[in-house]
């Protein structure tokens, strides 16, 4: 039998005369008890009879007082429901008929006395209801619901008898932005759950969840409205929460809350008095003065925050043509409905016509009700505001449909649409900029609330935080397999979240590459711990016969990743003195351990595939042995390495494996780069291989342009940095940067490139980059190929923000003009660095 404390008693908050709310619960109903003078009882009589006892001895009201009241209304069923309920009952009504509100309780639940282990065990097999993966619309509904009871409960009145907790800023709404925060994140993300309302707002903004600023208001009053709430209770042990009506009595409590104290500055600004003169005549208008201001400053904190909640981004979209308000009315007028998706910038106008009626019909096992389709009429005019607006209106239309007509809850979704008109934008934004993301997205609809809650997914994540997430999901599984999904699984949430943030210009290019980045060096660093704990298992090892990092070479080391990038990989070790009698020695280990690795990273399961992973860059290249010793690195590198090798490693980073060996491989990686300053002979070399590249894989023609290796391309942007950073770079340790825009940075803070050529080349590689993103983003292949025809530029010059009459005649003309700056300046360079004596 367990007690468990729900609300304040459960987080540890109460006050001073709260009642405590109390959930009983007992193991199961076989059996019964042992007998005595009244006979055997069946557990659930027994243990009823012990709740009843229990609940007496603590609210009864004697001579010396009570305990405390008791409070066990947020039991199953509530006031319906039995006193005491066993742990298999319990479960079957959480999963069958429990509610949103009812998981918002549990986050607080905390067993309090009794089996405490049996406590533990209901809130670790209850988890799955309260703390869920994914979410649905109804979740986002019941919240939105719950917080407009709350907004309605709000009493009125004004500070004079004001209700601290139930009031407009008060206690309660607080803790509902605490808790519906929590309940949003918590399933994917445990570390959020936190019992206390402070400690709980401390962790949603360590967490990121929460803006540090709203996180310190919220603190801040919630801190200043208990330590009123508690002055309020304690005089007479009174159970209430409203402000005294009586001026008397509102200066003593403003007093005991000790206004104008240096004991009140953690709980809030203390506001300057508008007329000091009178405060000085009257001090006890001051304290009021003081106490109203306090009040004031920090309920319009809190409910501005707790308003804006699922509000933060719901600026509606431009008002369509009354036309759209009528569209879905009139679907049985063919030409007319033609010509009305033509003038809002369709092209494939039958295949969006079947489209449209597939949106407004429903699929045919699943038509559409009356209540669905008085939704849609209602959503029309903000969604083809939206729609006429994408880079490719016939996509958007296409995947809305097909989403719409895939779901469940299609009402609930709709409904949920035409009031978050954010989501619907975002939705569109995804739909109509990447055919790629967007088949992601259709593939696997749990992820839908990576959508809903645009107003409080994270568009940035750092490495600690995508680290953190990524082990405690495979902590909770044992099986290799499941661990292999694991990873996919992962890695396609966090792609999908960065693609979509993205599509709707919440990234810009180098934020995006700079969010892939991390998410490929997370994946790689769980892969690897997989990889590792298998390989010992097979092998019956305790440890590894040394110690071994993963170099990220190219766009991973440099932190530039785009879509669909392979991962550049070398493979370094440091042996052991000896790896004994009839043992693996290292190198053989170490190759099973990589070999392993790639397997995770590159072993397609029902989830796909983490990353394709690319070696060729190790020592002797593919004749070269796939994991090399320090000491064997190094000798190649001074006797055989070419200079093409020296200039990958300038992008050389330990991405991952024994971070214990990280300074030392980085210190030898930057030595071999940077050792030897390069001659005329070797600019010259670099030319010729940059010369190479384009006539061999360019491929270009009249109409046809490759933004990478091609004329002007990003390539001619990296070959010039990194022949200058080979040029200066043993002279100048500023310039040993691995990524191309800081390393352009550096050169013109070390004068050795002008103001206005280091301009052109951050504006060039920005732009080229920009457009390999967003032609990489559209299809699930690593295009660079730019096709001189207008559909093609036209949806990629949509995608990037162009509009007018002739969007692709604008790119072009602009990607032209680019291309032959940063030609020019590649050329003039090189012609001056070969030149040098």
């Amino acid at each position: 039998f367990v007690v468990f404390g729900m609300g304040k008693f459960g987080g540890e908050e109460l006050n001073f005369s709260s009642d405590i709310d109390l959930i009983y619960l007992y193991e199961r109903d076989d059996g019964f008890t042992t007998g005595g003078s009244k006979g055997t009882t069946q557990p659930r009589m027994f243990f009823t009879q012990l709740a009843q006892r229990l609940t007496r001895t603590l609210s009864d009201l004697i001579a010396g007082g009570r305990v405390f009241r008791v409070d066990l209304r947020l039991r199953p069923d509530g006031d319906n429901g039995a006193m005491v309920n066993s742990l298999p009952n319990t479960m079957l009504y959480y999963e069958s008929w429990g509610q949103t509100w009812e998981r918002v309780a549990l986050l607080k639940a905390r067993p309090v006395a009794g089996d405490k282990a049996l406590g533990e065990q209901f809130l670790h097999d209850i988890s799955p209801f309260v703390f869920r993966r994914y979410l649905d619309f109804s979740t986002i509904q019941d919240i939105k619901e719950m917080k407009g009871r709350v907004e309605r409960a709000l009493p009125s009145g004004e500070h004079n008898g004001f209700n601290v907790k139930l009031g407009r800023g008060g206690i309660r709404e607080v803790e509902f932005v605490a808790q519906a925060i929590q309940l949003l994140h918590v399933g994917k993300d445990p570390q959020v759950r936190m019992r206390s309302t402070l400690a709980g707002l401390d962790r949603l903004v360590e967490r990121k969840y929460l803006a540090a600023s709203d996180g310190a208001a919220l603190q801040g009053a919630y801190r200043f409205l208990r330590h009123v709430e508690h002055k309020l209770q304690m005089v007479q042990d009174r159970q209430t929460h409203s402000l005294p009506t009586n001026e008397a009595a509102l200066v003593s409590l403003a007093r005991r809350v000790r206004v104008g104290r240096p004991e009140t500055d953690d709980r809030g600004p203390e506001p300057a008095l508008s007329d000091p003169q009178s405060a000085i005549r009257n001090p006890q208008s001051n304290v009021l003065a003081r106490f109203h201001e306090l009040l004031r400053v920090h309920t319009e904190a809190v409910h501005q925050i707790f308003h804006s909640l699922f509000h933060g981004a719901d600026a509606a979209p431009e008002k369509p043509d009354e036309e759209a308000s009528r569209l879905m009315g009139e679907l049985h007028q063919e030409e007319r409905t033609l010509w009305r998706l033509q003038k809002w910038g369709f092209r494939n106008l039958p295949e969006s016509y079947e489209h449209l009626k597939l949106l407004h019909d429903g699929p045919a096992h699943s038509p559409a009700s009356p209540k669905r389709r008085k939704l849609l009429y209602d959503l029309a005019p903000l969604l083809f505001a939206e729609i006429s607006h994408a880079a490719d209106p016939d996509q958007a239309l296409a995947s809305m449909a097909t989403l719409v007509a895939s779901i469940g809850a299609r009402s609930s979704f709709l409904s949920l649409l035409r009031e978050n008109p954010s989501t619907l934008r975002t939705l569109i934004g995804l739909f109509g900029a990447s055919e790629y993301l967007t088949r992601i997205f259709l593939r696997h609809p749990e992820l839908l609330d990576n959508l809903v809650r645009t107003d409080l997914v994270r568009v940035h994540k750092d490495g600690a935080a995508m680290r953190a997430d990524l082990d405690a999901r495979l902590a909770e599984v044992e099986e290799f397999e499941d661990q292999l999904d694991i990873l996919r699984r992962y890695r396609t949430e966090e792609f999908l979240r960065v693609g979509i943030n993205d599509s709707n210009r919440l990234l810009d290019v180098t934020e995006a590459s700079a969010q892939l980045s991390m998410l490929a060096e997370t994946c790689l660093v769980g892969a690897y711990d997989v990889a590792r704990t298998a390989l010992l298992k097979q092998l019956d090892l305790t440890a590894l016969p040394g110690r071994l990092v993963i170099v990220g070479m190219g766009k991973l080391g440099a932190r530039e990743l785009n879509y669909n990038s392979d991962l550049d990989l070398i493979f370094l070790y440091e042996p052991q003195e000896d790896a004994g009698p009839g043992r693996l020695s290292a190198q053989e280990c170490f190759t099973k351990l990589v070999q392993r690795l790639i397997s995770v990273l590159q072993v397609k399961t029902r989830e796909g595939e983490v990353y394709k992973i690319d070696t060729r860059l190790r020592p002797s290249g593919k004749s070269g042995s796939l994991v090399s010793s320090l000491a064997a690195f190094t000798r190649y590198h001074h006797e055989s390495s070419q200079l093409w090798e020296r200039q990958a490693l300038i992008k050389a980073r330990v991405v991952a494996g024994d971070l214990s060996l990280q300074a030392q491989v980085e210190e030898l990686l930057t030595q071999v780069a940077y050792g030897v300053t390069i001659d005329e002979a070797g600019v010259a070399e670099i030319d010729h291989l940059r010369g190479r590249m384009e006539q061999e894989l360019a491929h270009e023609s009249g109409d046809r342009f490759n933004i990478k290796t091609g004329r002007g391309g990003i390539v001619d942007i990296e070959f010039l940095v990194q022949m200058l950073q080979l040029r200066y770079g043993q002279r100048h340790s500023t310039l040993r940067q691995r990524a191309t825009l800081s390393a352009l940075a550096a050169l013109r803070e070390a004068e050795i490139l002008p103001e206005e050529e280091y301009q052109l080349l951050t504006h060039g590689y920005r732009f080229l980059r920009t457009l390999e993103n967003r032609l990489r983003i559209e299809r699930d292949e690593p295009v660079e190929a730019l096709e001189n025809t207008n559909e093609q530029l036209r949806s990629v010059a949509r995608r990037l923000g162009y509009e007018g009459d002739a969007p692709a005649a604008q790119l072009l003309a602009d990607y032209q003009r680019q291309r032959e700056l940063i030609r020019a300046c590649y050329a003039r360079w090189f012609a001056q660095e070969k030149g040098m004596d």
